[in-house]
Order: C-alpha cells, then structure tokens, then sequence
C-alpha cells in the first residue's frame, strides 16, 4: 500500500472517530429516552465504520461492500435545530444529512484523483457512505412514517 492510501484511511479512521464522538455527545445533551438511545445506537454504527477502515490496513484490505441505492431522501429533507428536546426521528434526520455530506465529500475527493489505488479508495468510501445513508433513510422511514408498516 503507498503511503498516500494509507494517509486517506487514517485521515477516513480519523473523521469515523469524531462522528462518533459527535453522536455520543449528542446522546448526552438530548432528554427524550429514544432519542438517547437512537444516538447511542448511531455512535456504535460509527465505531463500526471505524473497524472497516481499519480492515484497509490489513494485508487483506477493504472488505468488499454491497451496492447501496440512493433514494435521495436526505437530499430532499431539511436538517432540524439540534435541541435537548430531540426526537428520534429528528435524530435520524440529522444522522442523514450527515452521511449525506460524507457521500459527497468522497465523491469530491475521488473526482479530484487521478487513475489509480486512491482515486479507487476514495470511491468505494463514497459508496461505503451512500450505504449509511440508505441505511439512516431507511430507518427514517420506519420511525417517520409508522403507519405505513
């Protein structure tokens, strides 16, 4: 692995360290029990994130991942206030947004790239991202509209 890859998956471990510090504060602050837990749960997802990059430093590398579809959700929803008052669907939504701007961030970032390991890296991040944000959406989804289910 050149050194510029390996540079991209620590600075990628760096920033799953701090959305996950920024979910387990935001666990703090919110009083709604369920949205505690929602952030709680979001925090675990981001250690998990973590874990993936980490594998990318291994002899073995990156896990392959599956092939996420962009519902566009998030694109057409607007971020809520953060307050201690906080829902949990509020919480998904924030959670959206940002895997939404993780998404982009490495789309960006690839386009940037020439040919090449981290130009390839940057892409699969962008679609391991799209794949988070399918997943918030998709919880969204079943919190926002429970009368569907």
């Amino acid at each position: 692995m050149n050194e510029e890859l390996k540079t991209l998956i620590e600075q990628a471990i760096a920033q799953e360290e701090l959305s996950h510090e920024f979910y387990r504060r935001m666990a703090e602050i919110v009083t709604h029990a369920d949205t505690k837990d929602t952030f709680l749960y979001l925090a675990k997802e981001e250690l998990e994130h973590k874990h993936f990059l980490e594998q990318c430093l291994t002899p073995q590398g990156c896990p392959l991942t599956g092939h996420p579809q962009d519902t566009k959700l998030a694109e057409y929803m607007q971020a809520p206030v953060i307050t201690p008052e906080m829902t949990p669907k509020e919480a998904l939504l924030v959670a959206m947004k940002r895997e939404e701007a993780a998404y982009h961030f490495y789309q960006h970032l690839a386009s940037l790239q020439p040919p090449g390991e981290a130009k390839a890296f940057l892409e699969k991040m962008a679609l391991v991202e799209l794949g988070h944000k399918e997943k918030m959406e998709y919880l969204y989804d079943n919190v926002a509209f429970p009368e569907v289910w």
